[in-house]
């Protein structure tokens, strides 16, 4: 039978129902829903802790539309309901209220009784490894753990548990044990052998969410089965392809690229132009010079028939360009510099025939004379190439700025002063405020450089004014640009 509780008496009787193993429901649409508070309350409903099995009320049994209801008779939840909304004057939705919305995390931070509760109830474990100050995290929390169809899965599916992994003693402990070292981290533990079976890092939509879900339940396509499989010889596309994602969604890149490759790299020209071959490569190498890149290149015109022109240049155009980038932004202290890797690199970029490549050997070639301090010929090598008009689509700023910043390197001030007076020049010709206000970032440094600390000053207060204007002008929707040094 339903039974009705003062609200008082209810924090010794859910105790007392949890001891039990009771199935045991509240009903917050007594309080909260229907701005109902605590204090207002006078009492929640609960069935019987000592018979967990009775049901509530049938469907047909809550017909009672608005006839008095016997104060000897057992109340049902709808004519409780009812009674309280015409005592209010509220109307009410039925169907979600009774349900709990969004997922249900423990509330103990004590690992050992969490693992005791999974191991009892043979679930897994979901933990959102999580910090205070994680932006995604708070946008977890507030965003999508708290969809209902989200909380309908977990908390049928998982022992939910949320731990600060710098705050809370366990979450400390749990960030070493399972080796979070991004947030938010989600991972799906097997209770009886303490091991990640799944693991999903960043964060995303709560479709995202239900299908790692979905995929941490499943012994043969979660992570660790998916590793299993991969590791007892198994090479199926389909098997290669779940498990690359699943490395690639738990930011295991490293991992990641060496599956890809053992597989790619194993197949000649004619067996690698597949399309299935081909997302393979889209997502998982990157590269120009690895050995796959190298064949879609060789085998450019078969791979637009697979793919489309449009798709494998914009993928050939960034793989390129982030290898030109890792070596025009190397610096002393950043390792040993791989001159056999340059020369590769241009080698390739001249073999080649397309709008970007004039604009990276360009960045290559004036790179040279950086790592050699050759600061006088990296700016004779910068007016050579703004000269021939070899970049396109705003990269030339980029190159400008990367380059002229070096110079805090050079001890000749003449040649720092011509730096800054370049900068002045490019920021009378940039529109972009946010351009300038870069500019006048690399202006202060190079001026901290000569030691002119008032000039430094007044080139930050530009700095600021640009910026304000680029918010100003954009409504407040622009991103700053992210500086790379």
């Amino acid at each position: 039978m339903w039974i009705l509780l003062p609200a008082s008496a209810f924090p010794a009787v859910r105790a007392q129902a949890t001891e039990k193993g009771a199935n045991m429901q509240t009903y917050s649409v007594l309080t909260d829903e229907y701005a109902f508070t605590a204090a207002k309350t006078d009492a929640f409903i609960t069935p019987s802790v000592f018979n967990s099995a009775d049901k509530m009320p049938t469907e047909a049994e809550n017909e009672d539309g608005n006839k008095a209801v016997k104060e000897s008779e057992p109340l049902s939840i709808r004519a409780l309901l009812a009674r309280r909304m015409r005592l209010c004057g509220l109307g009410l939705v039925w169907g979600a209220e009774a349900q709990s919305k969004g997922i249900t995390f423990e509330q103990t931070k004590e690992w050992k009784k969490v693992l005791k509760k999974a191991k009892k109830e043979k679930r897994l474990i979901f933990i959102d490894c999580y910090t205070s100050w994680c932006g995604p995290c708070k946008m977890l929390s507030s965003q999508v753990f708290t969809r209902e169809d989200v909380g309908n899965q977990f908390n049928a599916d998982f022992v939910n548990v949320k731990y600060d992994m710098e705050k809370d003693a366990d979450g400390v402990m749990l960030k070493d044990k399972f080796e979070v070292k991004a947030f938010p981290t989600l991972v799906f533990v097997d209770p009886n052998t303490q091991q990640v079976v799944h693991r999903m890092v960043g964060a995303g939509s709560a479709e995202w969410l239900m299908e790692g879900g979905k995929m941490a339940k499943d012994p043969q396509n979660n992570l660790s089965g998916l590793t299993k499989r991969y590791e007892a010889g198994e090479r199926s596309t389909d098997l290669l392809s779940r498990y690359l994602n699943a490395l690639s969604s738990a930011y295991m890149q490293e991992k990641q690229g060496a599956v890809a490759a053992e597989y790619l790299n194993a197949l000649s020209d004619d067996e690698i132009v597949t399309k299935d071959n081909w997302e393979l490569i889209k997502k998982n190498v990157s590269d120009p010079l690895s050995k796959p890149i190298r064949q879609v290149i060789a085998n450019i015109g078969r791979f637009y028939e697979v793919a489309g022109k449009e798709v494998v240049d914009y993928k050939l155009e960034n793989s390129i360009k982030g290898a030109v980038a890792e070596i025009t932004y190397w610096r002393p202290g950043n390792g040993e510099f791989d001159e056999a890797r340059n020369a590769e690199l241009i080698k390739l970029l001249q073999s080649l025939d397309y709008a970007f490549v004039p604009g990276a050997l360009a960045s290559l070639y004036t790179a040279e004379y950086v790592r050699k301090g050759d600061y006088k010929g990296m700016l004779n090598s910068m007016r050579e190439a703004f000269k021939y008009n070899v970049f396109r689509n705003g990269e030339e700023q980029m190159y400008f700025q990367n380059n002229i910043e070096t110079l805090t390197g050079c001890d000749d001030k003449a040649l720092v002063q011509e730096g800054i007076d370049w900068i002045d020049t490019r920021c009378v010709q940039t529109k972009d405020y946010f351009a300038k206000a870069n500019l006048m970032n690399s202006k202060a440094r190079l001026l901290t450089k000569n030691g002119d600390t008032l000039g430094a000053d007044k080139a930050k207060m530009e700095e600021e004014k640009y910026n304000v204007e680029g918010e100003k002008r954009s409504g407040g929707k622009a991103v700053r640009a992210i500086r790379m040094n």
